[in-house]
């Protein structure tokens, strides 16, 4: 179980996404919600987890004042993908909380998932 929270610049640029005037914020973070759960259950090992890694240390250092509100929910990852999660976060020893370092990933997927659908 994690806290799905965005950084709230990250959370703003949902007004930019095609489409967005037709549907709710909270409804299009759902969305994102789900398409990154989806990915965080592909992710096997250092070398996947790495490509979101540089995000999830921005996320993870970011204070709770810069960080929107988000929702609880169940999320699954690989043990393997989890280990490299907090060795990717500085955490080798896995003293942090584990809905910590996974919520930051997850963070770091929608973010990007949210910034490539954004309208240039």
């Amino acid at each position: 179980m994690v806290l799905f929270r965005l950084p709230l610049a990250t959370e703003r640029r949902l007004e930019l996404i095609p489409g967005a005037g037709e549907v709710t914020p909270a409804y299009m973070l759902r969305a994102f919600a789900k398409e990154a759960r989806a990915e965080l259950r592909r992710l096997l090992a250092e070398e996947d987890v790495n490509a979101h890694a540089d995000e999830a240390r921005r996320i993870f250092a970011m204070s709770a004042t810069d960080m929107a509100v988000g929702d609880a929910m169940t999320v699954y990852a690989q043990g393997s993908a989890i280990r490299a999660m907090h060795a990717a976060l500085g955490d080798p020893w896995q003293i942090e909380p584990r809905a910590t370092i996974v919520g930051a990933f997850l963070a770091a997927i929608a973010s990007r998932l949210i910034e490539a659908r954004r309208v240039r």
